[in-house]
């Protein structure tokens, strides 16, 4: 994780503000990157905290949370425009909070060890 300590807290205070975490989860790790839909593209910060996998972004429109348990299924993917072919994504698919099934196309450096540590905290690889 590169976050200072003071940016760390900062940061856990305000994705406890937005409910994406629990009063009593922590960030553990963090990295950069972005969430593709479609052909757009928004920049934010990943957290991997104790209990979940967050995405935070742009103007907090496409902010995410979900417990590392319940993601059904995670893999490698390609993102990009309309013929992705950059080999940084990671496809994560969970249920939403309206019980429909999501995935999530989050572009990150170095996705192979990101893809091992949701699966070492309990997502299904898939």
């Amino acid at each position: 994780m590169k976050l200072a300590q003071s940016k760390k807290e900062k940061w856990e205070q305000t994705l406890k503000e937005l409910k994406l975490i629990d009063a009593d989860d922590v960030i553990e790790e963090h990295t950069q990157g972005d969430l593709w839909t479609f052909a757009s593209q928004v920049r934010g910060n990943y957290f991997f905290t104790k209990e979940k996998f967050v995405f935070a972004g742009g103007f907090g429109l496409d902010n995410f949370s979900v417990a590392y348990g319940d993601i059904s299924g995670v893999k490698t993917c390609n993102v990009g425009g309309l013929i992705p072919i950059i080999p940084t994504g990671l496809k994560v698919s969970f249920m939403n909070s309206e019980g429909k099934m999501v995935s999530k196309k989050c572009s990150v450096m170095k996705r192979k060890e990101w893809l091992a540590y949701l699966v070492e905290r309990g997502a299904k690889e898939g």
